[in-house]
């Protein structure tokens, strides 16, 4: 069926990021039994206005100014046209409950022309850039939250990452973070890093009390966490302005491109294009989605379940749309007939940063019950989303108490110093793994959680995640603080033996796994449970988010593994002597504690080399608290930990 398009747009003063609402009259008459577009009037609604920024804390060369003079003067050559400067990664990563599957656009690159103000010119001889307020050129790129840029906002859906290795000589927190429009003396939430060749890179308007609780002076590595995109400071809507200057000072527009006058070649690792067309969320909605001023939060009206009779509201949020850029979309039952079929090709103007289309489309009374999909075809991507008429999705598995037969300590004797940790809860199985980086620092992964068939005859492959940010006093929240580090395949030969392949940021690996220690009462584990079985599991403090620790009750005797950071970033975990004595509610059972302090990812260091940390008190309080006092080389703390994860099985109740 071939559309027809009414289309209004409202102007936009700067930028390039709006919103469209398609309506369509049908080609054919509507029947009570075929799904048809609805013919309706257009309903527009505007976007904010494309992010753009000024009035940081201080301006960009008195931060430089400053940072020099609190670090001491070091002399640096300048970069330009030269290959031997820094090479930036993305400064953005998508944050672990974002379920969209895209995040951000651009709306602004460093403007180069020198005639300001409203004479514009970008390092592709385009004009996505802004010439600001005082007269003077924009001097970064500004990428902002897309689609639902203040509840992405809310949700930590954009977290700012560094794009480079080096040093805090700057940062600052406090400031509010849902402004619009403030004077020019509004001051942002920032960090500054200073890399090995002596360049900056600028990190500003971060989300209020999301800023790395790593100090002045600290070091942080490619991709580790700095804060979440916000809108502190000068800045009219959420958006991270990533700012680069070279060791004199110097601004830098990282990319490389035909009107690029400021250096000669890319700071990017691999750059990105200039245009990238894409789907971030195709979507079902009750009702077209609400964009309220500044900064009012959006209102999606998301829905997945529906009712013969209604109306749905169909979207596709683009990234980057080109004018003459086709897009298929289309609609199939339950039995995968197509029921529906539609095109658009977008007819206004050269490009968009960033828009949302969405038709209406009434669900006929004859509809089928069951799961229906929508999808769409746009610039070389597919993306399906289901949504039911008259019924809805299956319900998450539940993991069999026969899984229970993992649960414990895995290790594999040629790579002694490192192991996994195995705990299988009623919703599912998670996995970590402790040992060393490539650098030879400390390293701890958390898995996806794992809710399928699990154990012999199986193989598994979950995705595996690193913490950064954080520190011993104040760990970053894993929302935040969690990236992808790699993926885990694991394959059981029985329930004591299993093939651990490992391959991600720091290298690849396969591990023999025999079990070490089993949980005491699981299937697999030799002799029944013991009277502190069931304390076996996962806790965490509330109040600590972003850290945690891990109780194995064995028949044998019971460990504990902390997960967490060092007092000066770098990850920690520790791992306890044995506890040989029955824990016992209200008394408190002081144990040593070890870490490792050599050992890299290809070659750990033996067991026998851990060195004593420190100790911890446990005490347990009740069948879902345990209270945890740390003391040692980091500092001291009292955890109040309630459980996160118990063993299937095993109830205290």
């Amino acid at each position: 069926m071939k559309s027809i398009h009414r289309i209004h747009r409202l102007p936009y003063r700067f930028g390039s990021a709006f919103l469209l609402i398609f309506s369509f009259t049908p080609a054919i008459a509507a029947e009570s039994d075929t799904m048809i577009l609805r013919d309706e009037e257009p309903v527009i609604v505007r976007l904010p206005d494309a992010p753009r920024d000024r009035g940081h804390r201080h301006s960009y060369e008195e931060i430089l100014k400053f940072s020099r003079r609190a670090l001491g003067e070091r002399d640096g050559a300048s970069t330009e046209g030269s290959s031997s400067h820094v090479l930036f990664d993305h400064p953005l990563r998508k944050g672990i409950t974002n379920p969209r599957p895209g995040f951000y656009a651009i709306s602004n690159y460093v403007d180069q022309d020198p005639a300001a103000p409203d004479m514009l010119l970008d390092y592709e001889c385009g004009e996505r850039t802004y010439d600001l307020d005082d007269g003077s050129n924009h001097n970064g790129v500004d990428y902002f939250n897309f689609p639902f840029s203040w509840m992405a906002m809310q949700q930590d859906a954009a977290v700012v990452v560094a794009a480079a290795a080096g040093t805090i000589i700057e940062k600052h927190d406090g400031e509010p973070d849902m402004n619009c429009a403030l004077p020019d003396d509004a001051e942002a939430n920032l960090v500054v890093l200073e890399h090995d060749d002596g360049s900056f890179s600028l990190y500003t308007h971060l989300k209020q009390g999301s800023t790395t609780s790593l100090g002045v002076g600290a070091r942080v590595e490619k991709g580790d966490y700095l804060g979440v995109v916000g809108s502190s400071g000068f800045s009219n809507g959420p958006h991270l302005h990533f700012g680069v200057y070279d060791p004199q000072g110097g601004l830098i527009e990282p990319h490389d491109g035909a009107c690029n006058t400021l250096n000669d070649d890319s700071w990017w690792e691999n750059q990105e294009d200039y245009y990238v067309p894409g789907l971030h969320l195709i979507a079902t909605h009750t009702a077209v989605p609400e964009f309220p001023d500044c900064p009012g939060i959006e209102q999606p009206h998301l829905e997945d379940s529906f009712a013969p009779g209604d109306t749905v509201f169909f979207s596709s949020f683009y990234r980057d749309i080109l004018m003459g850029d086709p897009t298929n979309l289309e609609i199939r039952d339950p039995n995968g007939t197509q029921v529906l079929q539609w095109t658009y090709d977008y007819p206004d103007g050269e490009h968009e940063a960033a828009i949302m289309a969405a038709w209406s489309v009434q669900i006929p009374q004859g509809a089928a019950a069951g799961a229906y999909t929508f999808r769409v075809n746009y610039a070389g991507q597919i993306r399906e989303h289901t949504f039911y008429v008259n019924s809805g999705p299956n319900p998450p598995p539940v993991a069999s108490a026969a899984n229970n037969a993992a649960n414990g300590l895995f290790f594999d004797p040629g790579l002694d110093g490192e192991g996994y940790n195995f705990v299988t809860a009623n919703a599912g199985t998670i996995i970590y793994f402790y040992g060393s980086d490539q650098h030879g620092n400390r390293l701890w992964l958390i898995s996806d959680l794992i809710q399928g068939a699990f154990g012999p005859g199986t193989v598994t492959e979950v995705t595996m995640y690193e913490s950064t940010g954080g520190t011993f006093g104040a760990p970053v929240p894993s929302a935040r603080g969690l990236s992808v580090w790699g993926a885990l395949i694991i394959e059981f030969t029985d329930c004591n033996n299993a093939i651990a392949t490992l391959s991600g940021v720091d290298g690849d690996k396969v591990s023999q796994l025999i079990k070490l220690a089993g949980v005491a009462g699981t299937s697999c584990t030799n002799g029944g449970a013991t009277p502190d079985s069931p304390w076996s599991g996962l806790w965490y403090a509330l109040a600590l988010e972003g850290e945690g620790y891990n109780l194995i009750v064995a028949p044998n005797g019971a460990i504990l593994y902390f997960y967490g950071f060092k007092s000066g970033g770098k990850r920690l975990w520790l791992i306890s002597d044995l506890i040989a004595t029955e824990l016992q509610l209200g008394d408190g059972v002081q144990i040593a504690m070890y870490e490792a302090v050599q050992g890299t990812f290809d070659n750990p260091a033996p067991s026998n080399q851990l060195v004593q940390w420190g100790t911890a008190t446990i005490t347990l309080v009740d069948c879902t608290h345990i209270t945890i006092v740390l003391m040692g080389n980091d500092g001291s703390k009292t955890s109040s930990t309630v459980r996160l994860a118990g063993v299937i099985g095993l109830s205290c109740s």
